[in-house]
């Protein structure tokens, strides 16, 4: 028989010395409970794409770390336990999987699936500062187009029309970017053995790149043909899958790895983040980022693709990340897919990219979306850090920004409250 909630919950109460709120009282037959409403319960409601059954749990700050331990503990054995047989309103099975992230500024929490009786139990514990429901999210691309204008030529000129790519031979040296996305064909000829995958968080895929998205990204930011900063390192996380779809949770899972591992290889000041993916505004991926950056990584994040403002969606609302909009390198028009709005802090080139395809280690593909816009402006923070020296998300943002103005150039066909910036490597 299951145990009660009520009774777990109590002996770590105890422990507690009462600091933590008393948990609602259960009767472990859940189907005599009308389920509450989610509205009474997560902090995202609303979201179009949520994943039945799935929570992400965000911890208060305030409380001291061996309470929040004592808390999920109990969380993970009452899920683990009574999630056993047991299916959602959806006929699909809930798993017993439980994800812990913990950033090293604090924030900390907790994926898990369970039904909503449960999950308005949890929320009620005083060691939780909110629920998200977990939400899809995909990859920002759209459609291949032929016969693609180089991106990369735009980048080094102050006007469209150019017919070479510019730039300092340092190309990246010295600075690593993690690629958030559906993994990386290391053994692409582009790469030159300077791609790894390090970190997989979909369950029961390969450790590669299944569907092209990943490794079309790396090849913007790192290929020796088409890539921005030629001689950075790529570290392939996936978080996406063969279709290019995956959920917050996954995304945070990668996100949780990340911060651990820019600190055992000492990457502090020296890593960028490019994430070509988005789904509904999540403030559980805005506050990782926000932790990513405080362990010393510039975030890149794609504005999106639904011609909507970006502010509501994530990773790109994150004020703490460098959000890249697309426009077509031709004409310096904006896209007619790229999201907008002011949290949009530069755009790239994004229609009709040739880069890296996966049907062989020769292979190309040309693919439109923020997805290769983004990777654009990751190769770039990877090339000025290197080149220039700088550390810090904000001194990349500035410079960018800086480097963007000297140009004159702006974004035509843009949307009133939108930056007019366009990427520019400061050669010309």
């Amino acid at each position: 028989m299951t145990p009660r909630l009520s009774s777990l919950l109590a002996a770590v109460l105890s422990v507690a010395g009462g600091v933590l709120c008393a948990p609602i009282n259960y009767n472990s037959n859940s189907n005599t409970i009308a389920a509450p409403k989610m509205s009474a319960f997560v902090s995202n409601p609303l979201a179009r794409n949520i994943v039945p059954n799935s929570y992400i749990v965000v911890y208060n700050h305030s409380l001291a770390s061996e309470d929040i331990d004592m808390q999920e503990a109990s969380i993970k054995t009452t899920i683990q336990k009574r999630n056993l047989g047991k299916r959602g309103p959806s006929g699909a099975p809930l798993s017993t999987r439980i994800r812990s992230f913990t950033m090293a500024n604090g924030w900390r929490a907790t994926a898990l699936e369970t039904d909503d009786v449960m999950a308005a139990q949890i929320h009620a514990m005083g060691a939780v500062s909110y629920i998200e429901a977990n939400q899809y999210v995909q990859a920002a691309d759209l459609v291949a187009q032929a016969n693609a204008p180089p991106g990369l030529v735009r980048l080094s000129h102050a006007r469209t029309g150019a017919d070479a790519y510019v730039f300092d031979d340092s190309a990246g040296a010295g600075i690593t970017v993690y690629v958030v996305d559906t993994g990386i064909l290391t053994s692409h000829s582009e790469f030159q053995g300077r791609a790894k995958m390090v970190f997989n968080a979909v369950e029961g895929s390969a450790d590669t790149d299944e569907n092209g998205h990943g490794s079309h990204v790396s090849g913007t930011i790192g290929g020796a043909t088409y890539g921005v900063a030629k001689n950075v390192q790529l570290l392939g996380v996936k978080v996406l899958d063969a279709s290019g779809g995956g959920t917050n949770a996954d995304v945070l899972d990668g996100l949780n790895f990340i911060e651990t591992d820019v600190a055992q290889r000492k990457l502090r000041g020296k890593a960028v983040l490019n994430m070509s993916l988005g789904g509904g505004q999540s403030n559980a991926i805005n506050n990782a980022i926000e932790a990513l950056v405080a362990a010393g990584v510039v975030p890149v994040v794609a504005a999106g693709n639904e011609a909507q403002d970006a502010g509501n969606t994530s990773p790109a609302s994150s004020p703490d990340a460098i959000t890249v909009g697309a426009l077509d390198a031709t004409d310096d028009k904006r896209a007619d897919f790229s999201n907008f709005g002011d949290v949009v802090d530069i755009y790239a080139p994004g229609v009709g990219i040739l880069s890296v395809g996966i049907k062989s280690n020769v292979d190309t593909a040309t693919l439109s979306g923020t997805s290769m816009a983004s990777p654009h402006v990751a190769g770039l923070a990877a090339y000025l850090m290197s080149l220039e020296g700088l550390r810090t998300a904000t001194e990349v943002s500035d410079r960018m920004k800086d480097l963007a103005g000297a140009t004159g150039a702006s974004v035509s066909r843009n949307v009133k409250g939108t930056t007019s910036n366009i990427a520019n490597n400061g050669i010309q």
